[in-house]
């Protein structure tokens, strides 16, 4: 959810902190990420069904992390979409992966209320990482919010080591 801090004004970043940054700038970089995530996205998903999930989900999360640490030092638009490039990489391996766990636990019989459970916490995350994510900018800068959504983005991923192998692994077919 740290990257809540950052979406809601990272058109504000491009346009007054990029060489180069508009609006039509703010639109190809979300479009470059999502591209790059959907064209992948079944590929990892397919290799991920019978490999290491655990593995694609670390990868990938740790690639999303370092997206902060890499807006940090940008300063030109074109540098931008590489990050954003690089971001729907590490999208695209991760969200298989966390789909198929997510999936994998959810009670039978409960799943439109769990999915809903989820989508709640996800969607109050965001709101309260998006007000801390302006307040940021406007008590300090763009600067010490892409920090913090690193380090935050980090820690998280860190998280992840500690979920068991045995959860992530292909389940049996059932014949």
């Amino acid at each position: 959810m740290s990257f809540g801090l950052v979406t809601p004004i990272l058109a504000i970043f491009i346009k007054d902190g990029l060489t180069g940054g508009n609006a039509f700038a703010a639109g190809i970089s979300i479009s470059v990420a999502l591209i790059v995530k959907s064209l992948l996205e079944i590929p990892f998903g397919k290799i991920e069904d019978h490999h290491s999930k655990k593995r694609y989900l670390l990868m990938g999360t740790f690639i999303i992390s370092f997206v902060p640490l890499g807006y940090f030092f940008i300063n030109h638009v074109y540098q931008l979409y590489m990050v954003q490039f690089v971001y729907g990489i590490g999208a695209a391996m991760a969200f298989p992966a966390f789909g198929a766990l997510f999936l994998r636990y959810l009670n039978r019989g409960k799943e439109a209320y769990e999915w809903s459970v989820y989508g709640t916490i996800v969607g109050l995350g965001s709101a309260i990482t998006a007000f801390l994510g302006g307040l940021v900018v406007q008590k300090f800068n763009f600067d010490t919010l892409f920090l913090v959504t690193f380090i935050v983005s980090f820690i998280g991923a860190c998280v992840l080591f500690a979920i068991p192998v045995e959860h992530l692994k292909p389940l049996k077919k059932k014949s």
